[in-house]
C-alpha cells in the first residue's frame, strides 16, 4: 500500500507569525493540499506529523520556542485540515525530534496499514523532512519526496538535503 506523508505543515513553520516561519514556506502549502485531496480520493492514507513540545523542551535551547502543545502554533495549517477533516484514514503522529519515528508509533503504524510506499512533503527540508526520510529508507520503505513540497529557509541545506535523500538513502527526488 500506499501512503502520504505530511511533515510539520505546522502554523509555527508556514504561516507568517510563526516561530519559525522564513519567508516562502507557505509555498508549500498548495501543491501539499492538492496532494491530500488526490490521496484521500483514492482513498489511501495520509500520515501527518505535528512537532509537539511540552514546557522547556530541549529543543528550545537549540531552536527557540516552538510548536508548544496545545498552542496555535502546534496546529496544522487550515487549510490542509480542512482537507482532513472527518478522513478516517487521516493519521496524525505527535513528535518531539527530528525524526518522525523517534518515540512515536509511526513504525507500527506503517506496519498495521502494511504501507510499503510513501510520498513525503512537508517541512523542514533538511531538517526533520530528511531525518524521517532517512528512517524510512532504513526500513526499506520506498520513497518519493515531491520537491515542489519541502522547503527550507537555507537553500544551500535545502539543495544539499534533496541531493542527500537522493544520492544517498536513494529516495526518488521529483
Amino acid at each position: 500500500m500506499e501512503a502520504l506523508l505530511i511533515v510539520d505543515l505546522q502554523n509555527d513553520f508556514a504561516k507568517p507569525g510563526g516561530a519559525l516561519y522564513f519567508p516562502g514556506a507557505e509555498n508549500v502549502i498548495p501543491p501539499i493540499v492538492e496532494l491530500a485531496k488526490e490521496f484521500k480520493k483514492r482513498g489511501l492514507s495520509i500520515i501527518y506529523t505535528r512537532d509537539w513540545h511540552e514546557d522547556n523542551d530541549y529543543e528550545f535551547s537549540i531552536w527557540g520556542v516552538h510548536c508548544l502543545h496545545d498552542t496555535k502554533g502546534s496546529e496544522i495549517v487550515d487549510e490542509l485540515k480542512e482537507v482532513l477533516d472527518g478522513y478516517e484514514k487521516a493519521y496524525e503522529i505527535k513528535k518531539s525530534r527530528y525524526s518522525a519515528f523517534y518515540g512515536t508509533n509511526l513504525e507500527n503504524l506503517l506496519r498495521e496499514l502494511d504501507i510499503r510506499k510513501v510520498y513525503v512533503g512537508g517541512l523542514v527540508t533538511h531538517i526533520c523532512v530528511l531525518f524521517t526520510v532517512e528512517e524510512l529508507r532504513n526500513r526499506g520503505i520506498e520513497t518519493v519526496v515531491y520537491s515542489t513540497c519541502v522547503d527550507s529557509f537555507d537553500k544551500e541545506m535545502h539543495n544539499f538535503a534533496l541531493r542527500e535523500m537522493e544520492e544517498v538513502l536513494l529516495a526518488k527526488v521529483i
